[in-house]
């Protein structure tokens, strides 16, 4: 994060006069939280760093955590205008059309919770906290969904967020027709979601191909969470028992993640590491989504055959 980033970043936090200067200079709380998320020193190490008591050090992290979380709206928010990211997608892939994102789920490694903890004990034998992520070709986050147990399957996940049910709102749908985010085979297909073809072994050069591309432009999330824990590492594992704490802190990480992005244009990737896909569970489909379903495999095979040509 550049000094210019910083400042800039400091400036937005004075505007919304929610953290009382007192006798520390609001810039040197900003740096200090900043360091507390993009390391994974102990409370008690960064405020020695800084000079800061623990209890001090907790109390101005903690302030820094709720301004931030004000700020969401203004930096993770869902495009208008998605006619830059169809044209870069549809570049880099050599033709596949109407891709405006991509989608996936991300296990955030967290302490063993004081209640239900087994909820949050996912199948890499971790607690975690999952972050559901869009991103756009910029890898900015457009739209982020935070808070279920690490127990909870993709497929689940999704159908418990916002953006699942504002694209199957059939009066005001989020995504027009012709438009689709990308997904693993994780995901339910769907007229605004695609997936790839279960590779039984048995697939013709067209679906591979189509599968090759949707793989090559589906990865842009897994690299936005690389670059996101890269940033700051302290989402690699969270020393917070806390699951709500912890929601907020991973929430603040996507908000500063955009920040970098549209201020710093940093290009900069991380390697990435995350569990495999899951197969989609398919018995909890509705009577709206099994409609939804057939028009999304109706629209693979049309993207099918234009990939051919």
């Amino acid at each position: 994060m550049s000094r210019e980033a910083v400042e800039e970043l400091v400036q937005v936090i004075a505007v919304t006069n929610r953290i009382p200067v007192q006798h520390i200079p609001l810039e040197k709380k900003v740096l200090f939280s900043l360091w507390v998320l993009g390391k994974q020193e102990s409370f008690l190490s960064v405020g020695d760093r800084f000079g800061l008591a623990k209890s001090t050090a907790h109390y101005i992290f903690k302030q820094f955590i709720n301004v931030m979380l004000t700020l969401l709206p203004q930096y993770i928010r869902w495009p208008e205008n998605h006619r830059e990211a169809i044209r870069q997608f549809h570049e880099r892939s050599q033709g596949f059309p109407g891709v405006i994102g991509a989608i996936d789920g991300c296990h955030i490694p967290i302490k063993q919770p004081r209640h239900n903890a087994h909820d949050y004990y996912n199948r890499k034998q971790f607690h975690s906290i999952i972050l559901q992520g869009i991103c756009d070709h910029r890898m900015m986050f457009t739209d982020i969904f935070i808070g279920m147990p690490g127990r909870v399957h993709d497929a689940r996940v999704f159908r418990n967020s916002d953006i699942y049910n504002q694209i199957i709102n059939e009066d005001n749908p989020l995504i027009p027709q012709d438009m689709h985010i990308l997904g693993d085979s994780a995901y339910p297909i769907m007229l605004n979601v695609l997936t790839p073809f279960r590779d039984n072994g048995h697939l013709a050069a067209d679906q591979l191909n189509y599968n090759y591309k949707l793989s090559c432009l589906r990865s842009i999330i897994e690299r936005a969470f690389g670059r996101l824990k890269g940033k700051f590492r302290r989402l690699k594992y969270m020393d917070v028992s806390d699951p709500i704490f912890g929601t907020d802190i991973i929430a603040v990480a996507c908000i500063l993640h955009n920040f970098i992005i549209a201020t710093d244009n940093d290009d900069e990737e991380f390697d990435f590491e995350d569990l495999p896909e899951e197969p989609v569970d398919e018995d909890e489909d509705d009577d709206l989504e099994i409609e939804n379903r057939n028009q999304g495999v109706q629209k693979r095979r049309n993207i099918v055959n234009i990939l051919r040509n």
